[in-house]
């Protein structure tokens, strides 16, 4: 998912949706305010590996680090803070909640194979070759080791 127009990108009702928290108005110090709106994205990552919908916690962990890999770039979020991008710490709690889920139960093979799928495209994005980001990507490598 090298930077592109985006126009192969499917536009789900929920990559909608995840797609307006990334809007430039949101752009602050450190991106808080772009790790508050992530913040009900975390919460149902959560609550499905707790109540068994491992596909939608896949869905909603992958769809958010797309956008948050694309945005990162286009709209220069590193030049919003120095130390600490608060929106990748809202993904490695869900990246951790999913780690904890897949440790904890039957995590379904086709959906594992599916996480592991969205996260090897974006070990290829400019986001992540050229800033680490999204950080959550070094969580899953250590997880995998």
């Amino acid at each position: 998912m090298k930077d592109k127009s985006r126009t192969d990108i499917e536009l789900t009702p929920l990559k909608a949706e995840i797609e307006t928290v990334f809007n430039k108005r949101n752009i602050d110090e450190d991106c808080d305010t772009i790790a508050n709106l992530l913040s009900p994205y975390q919460k149902a990552v959560r609550e499905s590996i707790s109540q068994g919908n491992y596909a939608e916690a896949v869905t909603v962990l992958i769809e958010v680090l797309e956008s948050l890999t694309y945005h990162f770039v286009k709209d220069e979020h590193y030049n919003y803070f120095d130390d600490m991008y608060s929106p990748d710490y809202v993904c490695q709690d869900m990246m951790e909640a999913i780690i904890n889920g897949i440790k904890n139960v039957n995590f379904p093979a086709a959906e594992l194979q599916r996480l592991k799928d969205g996260l090897e495209k974006l070990k290829h994005t400019e986001a992540y070759k050229d800033y680490s980001v999204p950080y959550v990507l070094d969580v899953w490598e250590k997880f995998q080791r």
